[in-house]
């Protein structure tokens, strides 16, 4: 037998023959490497974070959800997933079904004994929540997801897939924001024959004239149903106006929120009782809407409903 010394210098070239024969030992060799290495649990993917920051690991579709806010509660509805919510604020009112739901309590004051007792595999919450009772939430090792009230209609859509990726409802997610931001285009190229925007200020419910500021989602929709609000000038979400001040800025559109017809008419006669509104372009032409308070406030599906109510009430002459 031929004996043949091999040095750092002196290697023996393989034959493409050989370079083949030693392939399946090469893969035998790399599959048992790389069986040795602990492999991902099947279902377990790359974990997303809250709005708090907080890590949230998906696994399989929940079961058992609560929702701690009524435009939250409103989404998983539209998904379809109303056979899964086993607890709601009292504050949670649509669709009617909800009323059937066990109530754990309100947006800032929810019960923890209440949840605990009804043993939820996700909790969807809001920042509106305080930050000491979702702190609780997390130590108690709950399953909380965290989400944030956003400040344009351009965030909605965002928020309709978030909520959709953790419930395991992507596909259902993915048809309500097709279907929603084709009618936020129907509106959108409607109004387009016009280059009026009329002043419009959009009163909230409650004592005093509040109004949104530039940092509300409401501020938002005006501009997108083609009007001009006349507290942009304010840098928050919410505003009050005195009276002079909105006699200065003439409002040529007077929009009311109002939980029902009965409230809406009670307002506006008080806007048409008042001597110093007398002059304004809104209580001259009788140019004063109603928007349902529940359906305009709620950051979800409704508010593109609401968006097309106020175009309508903008610009008639486009619909």
């Amino acid at each position: 037998m031929r004996l043949i010394r091999l040095t750092l210098s002196q290697k023996p070239a393989l034959s493409a023959n050989h370079s083949f024969m030693m392939f399946p030992l090469v893969l035998f060799l790399l599959i048992g490497l790389l069986s040795s290495y602990p492999q991902p649990l099947e279902g377990q993917v790359k974990p997303i974070r809250d709005a708090l920051g907080n890590e949230f690991f998906l696994g399989k579709p929940p079961a058992r959800i609560i929702s701690l806010a009524p435009n939250l509660t409103e989404i998983l509805f539209a998904l379809g997933l109303q056979e899964k919510i086993i607890g709601v604020t009292r504050f949670c009112n649509y669709p009617p079904e909800v009323s059937r739901i066990t109530k754990v309590g309100g947006v800032i004051d929810p019960s923890l004994e209440k949840i605990t007792s009804l043993k939820p595999d996700l909790i969807l919450a809001f920042r509106g929540t305080p930050l000491s009772v979702l702190s609780k939430m997390k130590d108690s090792s709950f399953p909380l997801f965290v989400l944030d009230e956003g400040t344009s209609l351009a965030e909605l859509l965002p928020l309709i897939q978030t909520i959709g990726l953790v419930t395991g409802s992507e596909r259902q997610a993915n048809q309500l924001s097709q279907q929603l931001q084709s009618r936020i285009t129907a509106v959108q190229t409607k109004i387009t024959s016009t280059n009026h925007r009329p002043k419009v200020f959009l009163l909230l419910s409650g004592s005093g004239y509040w109004t949104c500021g530039r940092q509300s989602f409401l501020h938002d929709l005006i501009i997108k149903a083609g009007g001009e609000n006349i507290a942009a000038f304010r840098p928050s979400r919410w505003a009050l106006l005195g009276s002079e001040e909105l006699v200065r800025s003439a409002p040529e559109m007077i929009v009311i929120l109002a939980p029902d017809q009965k409230a809406f008419t009670a307002t506006r006669e008080r806007f048409l009782k008042k001597a110093i509104f007398k002059s304004l372009p809104a209580i001259i032409h009788g140019r004063l809407a109603w928007l349902d308070e529940d359906s305009a406030s709620r950051f979800g599906p409704r508010l593109v409903k609401t968006l097309e109510d106020l175009a309508r009430f903008l610009h008639p002459e486009c619909f």
